[in-house]
């Protein structure tokens, strides 16, 4: 399991960089899994919780020297647990819809977002958002890959490197799972 996430890491690290540019490694996922109330603000579940803890665990190696959430409890919840255990503060960024469609975050709010990632060059940096908010990110930085997100699944673990500015490698790996059984487990 670890060597499939180091090759897919190293993969993703095969790019020459701008020469005035540090790398930037940038690890995006979705919330982990929500309960349905409240509407409006609701917390993880039980595997929610447990999925969060996994992905502290999986990144606790990675040198993460900022953590970036959306202002929802779902994405501050997930990133709870690596944010203790780096002792770090989780930067939440206030995401707007796009007017024009609800369903879509403003294109101000994904420029937000971006500017915080690279405020951090050559540094490692968590971003924990939403389906309808990572692929956005990814495309903004340049991510050779935009990838579109499941609404069901929450185990998406994108790993972006960002060696120039609008240029980026994108890996796509699964991570871990809320089920014991296959926790930990690292697919590409």
């Amino acid at each position: 399991m670890k060597l499939i996430f180091l090759l897919a890491l190293a993969s993703a690290l095969f790019v020459v960089p701008q020469d005035d540019f540090k790398p930037i490694t940038v690890y995006l996922v979705r919330h982990a899994e929500r309960a349905d109330e409240p509407r409006q603000d609701p917390p993880l579940t039980e595997k929610g919780t447990a999925r969060a803890q996994e992905l502290a665990r999986i990144l606790g190696n990675a040198k993460i020297k900022a953590i970036i959430t959306s202002q929802f409890a779902r994405t501050k919840l997930t990133a709870e647990p690596l944010a203790k255990q780096a002792n770090l503060a989780v930067t939440s960024i206030s995401l707007s819809v796009n007017p024009s469609n609800p369903r879509q975050i403003a294109e101000q709010s994904t420029a937000e977002v971006t500017n915080k990632i690279l405020e951090r060059a050559g540094e490692s940096v968590l971003v924990i958002g939403h389906s309808n908010s990572i692929p956005d990110v990814i495309k903004m930085l340049g991510g050779d890959v935009t990838p579109v997100i499941d609404e069901k699944k929450f185990d998406d673990l994108f790993v972006v490197t960002v060696y120039a500015k609008g240029k980026s490698k994108v890996a796509h790996l699964k991570y871990g799972s809320a089920d014991p059984s296959i926790s930990g487990r690292m697919d590409r």
